[in-house]
């Protein structure tokens, strides 16, 4: 059985104050005291421990959450892989399988190989890949993810179609994931390509209200200032029009604009 002074010795172990200071990390006053250890193997060891800090706590804190977070958005992510958003004839796009057939489409090729090449999540613009059907937006627009993912990056590909589908999904209590699961993957992938912009079908209140023009709002403002790649064969007017002043004032926020007009390639052999 302990005694008493052995008791108290391990409740307040022998210490001599060395200092006092505030921490610059955490900001707590801190006592700095040479300790005697009082049981156990080490037992009259001598050490120095800093009382007061919790900069190791708080550290602790952040790994734990940024690893949650992390883990949330692998299981996410890992949804959305295989291309399971991504149409069967997009599967297999690259740059190299894609034939520039105008010499448009090839600077079109060449600058979005530039920027793929030189790709940097915190500086890089949006782009914005206007121009008809099947003269192939979105299989370089795929062709980029492809790229990017192989050099480590996190990137997302949707078509608008699909991602509000998505969405939709989530409010019958029986997907396995959120709404705010789906728009939190979309705001922290590196670069996040929207296809298709226009295509959705808006069920309209009034010109400036719609369930559709809020989530896109959503998805545009939560990628402000992150790289994002829009594609459409809307011309200006009419992208105006299906998406709304507001929306397509973020679009065009810090936005490179590159022209794709060509033959569809897709019906070449028709």
């Amino acid at each position: 059985m302990q005694s008493i002074q052995e008791t108290r010795s391990i409740v307040n172990p022998k210490s001599k104050l060395l200092e006092t200071y505030t921490c610059e990390g955490c900001g707590r006053s801190v006592e700095r005291k040479e300790m005697v250890i009082p049981m156990g193997p080490r037992k009259g060891e001598i050490i120095i421990a800093n009382l007061g800090c919790k900069c190791e706590d708080l550290r602790l804190v952040e790994q734990a959450l940024r690893q949650g977070k992390e883990n949330k958005a692998r299981k996410i992510q890992k949804l959305f892989e295989g291309y399971s958003m991504m149409n069967n004839s997009l599967q297999k796009a690259t740059f190299k399988n894609y034939k520039a057939p105008t010499l448009e489409l090839q600077n079109a090729k060449s600058r979005l190989m530039e920027y793929t090449r030189d790709f940097n999540p915190n500086e890089s613009k949006n782009l914005l890949l206007v121009g008809p059907y099947g003269t192939g937006k979105s299989h370089l627009s795929v062709s980029i993810t492809k790229e990017l993912m192989g050099k480590g990056f996190k990137c997302l590909f949707l078509s608008v179609p699909k991602l509000l589908t998505k969405i939709k999904q989530t409010y019958n209590g029986s997907s396995k994931f959120s709404e705010a699961d789906i728009l939190e993957l979309v705001e922290t992938v590196d670069l996040f390509v929207l296809d298709d912009l226009g295509t959705e079908y808006t069920n309209k209140k009034n010109d400036d209200d719609s369930w559709a023009h809020t989530k896109i709002f959503e998805v545009l403002d939560s990628r402000s200032g992150k790289p994002t790649i829009f594609t459409t064969n809307l011309e200006s007017s009419q992208l105006n029009r299906k998406l709304n002043e507001r929306n397509l004032s973020r679009v065009m926020d810090g936005t490179e604009v590159i022209k794709m007009d060509g033959p569809d390639y897709r019906r070449k052999g028709f």
